[in-house]
């Protein structure tokens, strides 16, 4: 009977490790069971369509079934996007992502409270046309074909919230209705396009959504059209095929108004004259061979101490055009940062650019970080080694109000009156190849260009005046002012920025 005792108590005891690891296993099912439940979607715009070498926006809808936080990725091509979210239960987090038209973007996110567990993945193939798109927007559907195009039939929520994701499309048709339907993001982002000289057609619209977008277009108005009719649209817009537009500034040139970086430069030649200087002198005094081993060991840590103490400030190029009259301008930017040491650097985007920002160099990898709650770009990582230039290009519009007057004079002289609400700091005035001096004026102020200055004026000097002279259209006129980029956060001493403004010849 013991015997039969102590057999039951063995097999008892030898059944509790497995009721232990049971118990621990039925817990975990149960912690993963409870840990929060993602719903991942990603829509690129314009239908999946764009064109290489460009932009487009990518929209995210992340849901949960609970309070947490999780973490988006997105990798296109050599560069990659991460994001901190806040996720609310039952709440859809709708975010807008300007990202580069790579082969396929990949998509993923994964809870903080499960941050080892299978992310949500997504994988998104953009469909490249080789011929120019048309994105058409009308509410009664109607087909629209034009000549050497591919057409995309759009609702209004497929227009982008991003500017730079219009950089896809070539040319725009749109009528009231689906202008009508556009969140105020959606039409910040149509004003900007138009800002930059983009073809816009719109159709049977009230004088107040076309005075909005003239006052917001460039070139003249040659970009944006109004039409009475479809057939009328399908006209204007073949027509302004045969005018070339200016282009934006591209980047290799707006390198080229940067101020020389010799920093960088300059102290390591000081650096290898001190070092050849004492590497001399310990030939000539010293005969000690611990002495000559331990020289080249000591000046290798000490130049190793100079670089990574040299931290030279980055340099800011902004280049900014607009209309006389208009109330945007488009720019665009340049910031470069010289390499002093093998490192991952991590740098700050000033707000004032964010709204589309990318490396100059296409094959440059790079990090950036998304900030969610404003809906900006935050941050960008890369690595930088010694002599190594790494630039971030920009590009956007921002508010102006430069409106410029000219008027021939029976006398020979030319006026020019401040036509705007607020006064211009000093400038100068471009015109029949030609550089004139333009003071500052207060509004309603003018002032005159005697005959022989008219005449005569002054060639264009330096790189700044010469970039002007090319970019005003022949036989045009247009003033060229400094920017004041001190609100620019993060801006160095080396920042620098101008507009030019084109003035309708009288």
């Amino acid at each position: 009977m013991v015997w039969r005792r102590l057999l039951l108590l063995g097999r008892l005891l030898g059944l509790l490790p497995g009721l232990a690891l049971g118990g621990l296993g039925f817990g975990g099912l149960t912690h993963a069971a409870e840990a929060p439940r993602l719903e991942l979607t990603a829509t690129p715009a314009w239908k999946g369509w764009t064109r290489p070498g460009r932009a487009t926006e990518l929209e995210i809808r992340l849901t949960s079934d609970a309070a947490t936080r999780a973490t988006l990725d997105v990798v296109a091509g050599g560069q990659s996007l991460r994001s901190e979210l806040e996720l609310q239960p039952g709440r859809a987090l709708r975010l807008h992502l300007p990202v580069a038209s790579a082969e396929s973007i990949a998509v993923s996110a994964v809870s903080a409270e499960l941050p080892g567990g299978p992310p949500q993945r997504r994988e998104i193939a953009l469909a490249k046309s080789e011929s120019p798109l048309l994105g058409v927007g009308l509410a009664t559907g109607e087909p629209v074909q034009l000549e050497g195009f591919h057409t995309l039939a759009l609702a209004s929520d497929d227009l982008p919230r991003n500017a730079s994701a219009y950089s896809s499309i070539d040319a725009l048709i749109l009528d009231a209705p689906t202008l009508g339907a556009l969140d105020p993001r959606q039409l910040g982002a149509l004003l900007a396009h138009a800002a930059g000289c983009g073809r816009i057609v719109v159709l049977n619209t009230d004088a107040r959504v076309r005075g909005l977008l003239a006052g917001a277009g460039a070139c003249g108005g040659r970009s944006t059209m109004s039409a009475g009719s479809l057939a009328q649209a399908r006209e204007m817009l073949q027509a302004s095929l045969g005018a070339s537009l200016p282009a934006a500034m591209p980047p290799g040139s707006l390198g080229e108004l940067a101020q020389p970086g010799h920093r960088v430069w300059n102290r390591v030649a000081v650096g290898l004259a001190v070092y050849f200087a004492m590497a001399a002198l310990v030939v000539v005094f010293f005969a000690s061979l611990p002495v000559l081993l331990l020289t080249p060991a000591l000046a290798a840590v000490a130049a190793l101490a100079l670089l990574h103490t040299m931290e030279p400030p980055s340099q800011l190029v902004v280049w900014s055009e607009g209309e006389s009259g208009a109330r945007v301008a488009r720019y665009q930017a340049w910031q470069q940062f010289p390499g002093v040491v093998g490192e991952r650097k991590r740098v700050p985007i000033p707000p004032q650019l964010a709204s589309w920002v990318q490396p100059c160099g296409p094959s440059q990898a790079m990090h950036f970080d998304f900030d969610a709650s404003n809906g900006r770009m935050a941050f960008a990582e890369f690595d930088t080694r010694l002599f190594r230039q790494v630039s971030l290009c920009y590009s956007g519009s921002f508010p102006v109000a430069r409106a410029i007057a000219l008027a021939p004079r029976g006398d020979g002289q030319r006026e020019v009156r401040n036509e705007g609400a607020r006064a211009w700091p000093e400038g100068v005035l471009l015109a029949g190849g030609l550089v004139h001096e333009l003071p500052a004026l207060g509004p309603g102020a003018h002032t005159t260009l005697a005959a022989q200055t008219a005449q005569a004026g002054r060639p264009p000097r330096g790189v700044v005046e010469r970039m002007a002279m090319t970019r005003t259209p022949a036989g045009g006129v247009a003033a060229l002012w400094s920017l004041d980029l001190l609100g620019v956060a993060d801006a160095s001493v080396d920042s620098r920025g101008w507009l030019l403004v084109s003035v309708p010849s009288p």
